[in-house]
């Protein structure tokens, strides 16, 4: 009984294993032959090979008996002048310095560095702003008047530097 148990195991393994055959075998079937030509992608890229070669020969032909040719001609008569460029290029440059100028305008116009804050003495003080005596608080109208006429100053001088024509920025 133990052998037949051992070898059943060993049968079912090897049928597991076994690739099934599925709709039949197809090695005697063979497709006919069919004609194969080259398409028509081929002819159409030798053809343009073959006659970018011929223009090529008849440009250089024409060239080395002193005139221009036919294709050269076409060419310059489609080609915009050197003032036309010259144009486009004054009228790009004027509208990138401008552009450059009003950058440097608005980054130079920053944000405001302070905070506003909703006790702004709670900043000048460790503490809490709780059971404080009035009048305990010191006098900052010096301070702030100080501060006010710094920023004044260098306001006047970046805006006199602009008149100047200098370029003026955020980090100068």
């Amino acid at each position: 009984m133990f052998f037949a148990r051992r070898s059943v195991a060993s049968a079912r393994l090897q049928l597991r294993n076994q690739q099934p055959h599925r709709f039949g075998s197809h090695a005697a079937h063979h497709a006919a032959p069919v004609k194969e030509s080259f398409g028509r992608s081929f002819y159409v890229t030798v053809g343009t090979f073959a006659s970018c070669y011929v223009i090529y020969r008849i440009h250089k032909a024409t060239e080395e008996s002193g005139s221009q040719s036919w294709i050269a001609n076409l060419i310059q008569k489609w080609t915009p002048s050197e003032q036309v460029f010259e144009q486009r290029n004054a009228i790009r440059t004027v509208a990138m310095e401008k552009a450059a100028r009003d950058r440097h305008l608005f980054a130079s116009q920053g944000p405001s560095e302070t905070y506003g804050l909703m006790q702004p003495e709670v900043s000048f003080h460790p503490v809490q702003p709780y059971n404080l005596i009035p009048g305990g608080d010191a006098d900052m109208s010096k301070v702030i008047a100080h501060y006010e006429h710094q920023n004044q100053a260098m306001e006047e001088a970046r805006v006199a530097r602009m008149k100047n024509g200098k370029v003026v920025s955020l980090y100068e």
